[in-house]
């Protein structure tokens, strides 16, 4: 544990600084979600939701494994714990839409750190698998 009080602002900051990142280069061609530590949803962008039929503010704050089909939670697990030891290979998932339906997709995730190297969480680039 850190003995620095600040590091909690330090952390926000550092999410804040990926966010502008991501929103300047947001040109709506890939689905983005920035998920934290716990894979919990932070951020999504406009095509991120519109791949998953549903909207930013429905995604913001909830499970990024609410988007998977049940029998896919495990392997899904194990990738997010790949990326949390810093695995930088992209991987093909399936998602769950808001319909039910699948969707295939390429994936590049991204771990993010703070300062202080801890994982806060991962940065997610999303485009349809061909």
């Amino acid at each position: 544990m850190r003995s620095d009080q600040n590091w909690p602002v330090l952390a926000l900051s550092n999410q804040r600084h990926y966010l502008s990142e991501i929103k300047k280069m947001d040109n709506h061609l890939c689905g983005v979600w920035i998920i934290d530590a716990g894979a919990q949803i932070t951020y999504a962008n406009e095509r991120m939701a519109e791949l998953l039929g549903t909207s930013p503010s429905e995604m913001s704050g909830q499970p990024s494994f609410a988007y998977l089909f049940p029998a896919d939670v495990e392997a899904a697990q194990h990738l997010f714990d790949e990326k949390k030891d810093g695995s930088p290979n992209p991987f093909r998932f399936r998602l769950r839409k808001k319909d039910g339906s699948a969707l295939l997709v390429d994936v590049q995730g991204t771990p993010m750190h703070d300062t202080a190297g801890v994982f806060t969480g991962i940065v997610g680039t999303f485009s349809l698998s061909k």
